[in-house]
């Protein structure tokens, strides 16, 4: 038989910028960076502080900027504005939660009475905002959620055994404001997927013939098949998609088989 293959794509991105407000609107609640309307930034612009990682020794809480509650395994904040101490003047712009670009390509294969198709999709760039997941993964405020499992990350924590960790140390509650918007509840918004594969087989015209139909293909269907991202090291993400940042699950693995018929 005849080999036919095909293969397709999109890409696209957009910008958009606020140029014009009656007054420009930065809430001093620090709790909530992910929707502030600024002058000459993005709509969905991210503001808050930038986390520079967790107090491991005595002597870098010492040297540090005066910061509210700092201690040991705690989320150190950067003195953006270099005044020596940490204050709502050190929240900044980060980013944004809209992806640099977005793409999907689609593979259509056909030999003989086979056809495959598989289509690929995904985003580049931004950020997903975790904090949903970092509350059942990273121990900060323990007290405030009761009857509930945490995630393996928890074990990771910081401790004076374990000084190297990037996870804050175990704590009942949250009395650092750690769950105020920062750079630590930033991660990788970029992901490929595989979003669906159809591999069919259709009955040869022949036999058709002899059993009365026009068509008879069969089929098998997955969506959702195989996800990629960065897991590890610098801007990775933690949870468990990426597409579904503030739950624990991922979108579920869907299997279909089925049967086109015609006469």
């Amino acid at each position: 038989g005849k080999l036919f293959f095909n293969v397709t794509g999109n890409i696209g991105s957009y910008k958009n910028k606020i140029t014009k407000l009656a007054e420009e609107v930065v809430t001093d609640y620090p709790w909530n960076g992910i929707d502030k309307t600024i002058i000459v930034r993005p709509y969905s612009s991210v503001y808050g502080y930038y986390a520079d990682g967790i107090f491991q020794t005595e002597a870098e809480v010492a040297s540090h900027a005066n910061q509210e509650f700092k201690s040991v395994g705690r989320i150190r904040y950067r003195d953006v504005n270099g005044d020596g101490q940490i204050t709502l003047a050190d929240r900044d712009y980060i980013g944004t939660t809209d992806p640099d670009f977005v793409y999907g390509v689609n593979f259509n294969l056909r030999y003989s009475q086979w056809d495959l198709s598989l289509f690929w999709n995904g985003v580049y760039g931004g950020y997903n905002d975790v904090r949903g997941t970092k509350t059942y993964t990273d121990f900060i405020g323990a007290a405030e959620i009761t009857g509930e499992n945490y995630g393996i990350r928890t074990l990771d924590a910081w401790t004076p055994f374990n000084t190297n960790s990037s996870i804050p140390k175990l704590s009942l509650k949250d009395d650092a404001n750690e769950k105020q918007q920062s750079t630590y509840f930033l991660e990788n918004k970029s992901y490929l997927k595989l979003r669906s594969m159809e591999l069919g087989y259709t009955l040869p015209k022949h036999i058709l013939n002899t059993i009365g139909m026009e068509n008879l293909r069969f089929y098998l269907m997955a969506e959702n098949l195989l996800t990629f991202y960065k897991k590890s090291g610098k801007n990775a993400f933690t949870g468990a998609d990426p597409e579904t940042p503030g739950t624990a699950y991922p979108i579920p693995l869907s299997v279909t088989i089925g049967v086109n018929v015609s006469f």
